[in-house]
């Protein structure tokens, strides 16, 4: 991708990002930001992540200390960015008057997605660089996939209906 084409694509989604925002917060009701069960969650599931990072990487006490806070902010600001996608989203899909150019513009900002996203975790980059070294910064990656499916597997064994089981005698549970 040359630069020019880079930085009007960027310019593009940006004035679409804003354009849709502006439209889905004047839209959408308070939804479950402010639920104490959703934060809890969060903040647990959090600390989970921290402590699988702290094991896989094998992060120092410092290294933790200078690291999480803006690992945190990082994803803080990716979730953010994942929720306002699924705002949009749900509001020109639940919309009936939607004209062709709201339809369009959602779509490029839904297919920006992942551009953003990569965005925001390479503006982190040279932070992370200060503080993990070449390696662990390697595996940075690699660790989060495999978190995620730690906890895709763990919620599919919770999710499960239980499985019945013959008795002794033959009879179903």
């Amino acid at each position: 991708m040359t630069e020019i084409f880079r930085l009007r694509f960027s310019k593009l989604t940006a004035t679409l990002w804003l354009a849709l925002a502006a439209m889905t917060v004047q839209a959408a009701p308070q939804q479950d930001k402010e639920d104490p069960d959703r934060e809890r969650y969060i903040s647990e599931l959090r600390n989970y992540k921290h402590d699988f990072l702290t094991r896989e990487l094998d992060l120092s006490r410092e290294q933790q200390r200078d690291f999480f806070p803006l690992y945190d902010e990082m994803e803080d600001r990716v979730m953010k960015i994942n929720d306002d996608i699924r705002k949009i989203e749900r509001k020109i899909e639940n919309s009936d008057n939607a004209s062709e150019i709201e339809i369009e513009s959602a779509a490029q900002v839904i297919f920006s997605q992942k551009l953003r996203e990569g965005e925001t975790e390479m503006e982190y980059y040279p932070k992370f660089k200060e503080i993990l070294d070449n390696r662990q910064l390697l595996r940075l990656k690699n660790t989060e996939r495999k978190f995620t499916q730690r906890l895709v597997r763990h919620h599919r064994r919770n999710s499960r209906p239980p499985r019945q089981t013959s008795s002794p005698t033959g009879d179903k549970k």
